[in-house]
Parts: structure tokens; sequence; C-alpha cells
């Protein structure tokens, strides 16, 4: 399979670059996130960043951040440390979007056996014209049009991480973080060495800090288990350094989070220890790794420190639902769609997003659910 990620110029996140540079290269350029760094060792994967078209569906982008509209069209000239309210990021490249931005029309997209957009960044006259190709989108803060696939795409993938899929309405699970179990480990190992685990690295979200300099409830956890105090930095190569050399990836208290950098964590080689609470894809966690409370970490880190076999098997079960639920089960539903779209041969019929229709179809579902559910009862 041969495919295209594509990003707009105006986006404040992944990788500045293009299709010229290695995995490692394109990973430490990025923004703020790892992102689906493993598209480029799973498929034939080409990065593009292209520049923002002057048509509806390429501006709905303005719907995803629009409190950041005129911020982010900075970002064609602009290092994201420009940007009000996010001076505090270290952006792994020192260059802009716009250094790397081509026009849509430069692409031979015919080329393409699929091509995964970053919102909209592929005008619809465009994705006209090549029925053959697979056309899909993830919008960047997966906020709405994640019902059905719109703007005359195949397919948009909603960032859920559960292995689930809805091929009808053109939806399937798949994570921003399409990180393999083992790849950032052996992005580290080849870029810093080998080195000796220790720590505990507190996921990002336990804090409301930015940039995150202390994480006051890991204190008591720090000094029972003798494992200090690792935190998250906002440069994704010294970020990705942290993660590698940490021991444990915990989170203790703080909001509410998808599940991606428990993802990294792993694919680092670092067990992750927190709640299937905590987490909304609580598929990555088996039961050997749930921990509650301050005190439960302490009891979970104390004993796999004293027994290294149980936390190999324990990182070794990680790896493996990483590997079933963020690799796995979005490729597989990834390559049936595009099948299926050869059997058809056939443009995608154009779904033009608007709120209100979003919001009827929601309902519609939520309706229909509850009908199977009380039919089910009887």
């Amino acid at each position: 399979m041969k495919v295209a990620f594509v990003k707009q110029d105006v986006y404040q996140d992944l990788y500045v670059g293009n299709k010229e540079m290695t995995i490692s290269e394109l990973l430490f350029s990025s923004t703020g996130r790892v992102g689906p760094i493993s598209l480029f060792e799973e498929y034939d994967c080409d990065f593009y960043i292209v520049n923002e078209e002057n048509t509806t569906e390429c501006h709905i982008w303005e719907k995803v951040m629009p409190q950041k509209i005129k911020e982010f069209r900075k970002l064609n000239t602009q290092l994201v440390t420009n940007i009000k309210g996010m001076e505090f990021h270290e952006p792994g490249s020192d260059k802009p979007n716009g250094y790397y931005s081509v026009s849509c029309d430069s692409i031979e997209w015919g080329k393409y056996n699929i091509v995964i957009s970053i919102n909209v960044s592929v005008p619809t006259k465009i994705v006209k014209k090549f029925p053959q190709v697979l056309w899909t989108y993830m919008i960047g803060e997966a906020n709405f049009a994640l019902n059905k696939a719109y703007f005359g795409y195949d397919l948009c993938l909603n960032q859920l991480i559960r292995g689930e899929q809805d091929l009808i309405n053109g939806i399937i699970d798949f994570p921003y973080t399409f990180v393999g179990p083992t790849i950032l480990e052996r992005i580290a190992k080849n870029e810093f060495g080998t080195v000796e685990k220790s720590g505990i690295y507190g996921e990002i979200n336990t804090t409301t800090e930015r940039p995150v300099r202390n994480i006051p409830q890991f204190g008591p956890i720090s000094e029972e288990t003798g494992e200090p105090i690792i935190v998250h930095k906002q440069n994704i190569k010294n970020n990705l350094f942290e993660l590698y050399r940490a021991k444990y990836y915990l989170k203790v208290g703080g909001r509410k989070t998808r599940g991606n950098g428990i993802i990294e964590a792993i694919s680092a080689g670092t067990v992750a220890l927190l709640s299937p609470s905590d987490v909304i894809c609580s598929q990555l966690l088996p039961k050997e790794a749930w921990v509650n409370s301050s005190e439960e970490a302490i009891e979970k880190i104390n004993f796999l420190n004293n027994n290294p076999q149980e936390y190999n098997k324990l990182l070794e079960k990680e790896r493996f639902l990483v590997s079933q639920f963020v690799i796995d089960y979005p490729k597989y539903w990834l390559d049936k769609a595009y099948q299926l779209k050869q059997e058809k041969g056939t443009a995608n019929k154009t779904k033009h997003y608007s709120l209100f229709r979003y919001a009827l179809d929601i309902s519609k579902r939520f309706i229909q659910k509850k009908k199977r559910i009380k039919a089910f009862g009887k």
C-alpha cells in the first residue's frame, strides 16, 4: 500500500518536513506530539504539508479550534512559539510549516492507494478526480464530523482505540498515535544508546501546569519506592528520552485522557500504570497495570521492582495490546475499506457537514440504540 499523509500549513501539531526525511527526522521535527509515526513503517508512506486551499471544506479546521483561527494562520510563516497561548512550546524544527508546504495541485495523487488527511487538507474537487484512491480524514481535536464521512471522503478516522468500525457510514477506530509497540524504543536506542531504566514519568495531564515542572502528588510515591520523578518535556526529542529512560509511566489524578500517552510509553519500553477510569480507551491496559490511588501505585511499583520477571511480563502484555488495538485492527479495517473502494470503483457521494445535520444524526442513532436495548430486554 502506498499512502500519503497530509496536513495543512495552518495545523499546529505534528511534523514539519517533507517526504525526503527519514522516520527519525520526521518524528524529531514535530511541533508537539508523536502522532501516527508508524504509518512510515507499516506502509510506503509519503508526508506532505499543503497550502490551505480556498474552499469551504479546507477551512473546516476553523470549527476545530475556532478561538485560534487568526493565530493559527500565522503558522505558515511563524513557529508555534509565536502563537498566543503556546509560547511555552519547544518545536522540533526551526522552520515554519510554510517552508515545506506545496500546492495540492502539485501532488500526483493518483500514485497513492490511500490518502490520510489531518482535518480536510485536500479539496473535494481533487478527491473527485481520483475515485480509485481511498480518501480519509482525521479531525485534529476529534470534536466534530465523526458520525460519518463528509466532504466526498470515504472514511473518517475517529482517533478511538477500540478496534471497532462502521464501514457503512465510513468510520473506523484509528488512533492519532498510530505507533507500534517497539518503534519508539528502537528510535530512542539508535539516538541515545542503551540506558538503565529508572524513575516514574508523570502523565502530562496529572497536572495543569505547562510546562510541567512538578507533580506534588508523586512526592510520597517517590519516597516510598525510591524512584525519582520524571516530568514531561515540551521538545519532542527531549521528551522521548525522558520516556525512554523512565521505568514507569504513571497517572494518579488529573483529567481523563484518550490514551495516546500510554501508547507512547509502552512503545518506548516503559510500563504504564493507571486506572481504567482515567482513560477513554482502556483496552490498552491489562488488569495487572491498574492502579487507582497513590497507595496502590506504591504497592505495585515496589512489587515490580522486587520481581523483575513480572515487570517484563507486564510490559509484554501491554505491548501485545498496543499491537492489536493500535496497529492490527486499524490496519485491517483501513485495508478492508480500500478493498471495498476498489470493488465499488466510483467516487464517494459528497455529504456536506452542518452542525444541525450532525446533531440530528446523533439523535437518531441514540434513539435507535435505545430501541435495540429495549427489544433485547424483552
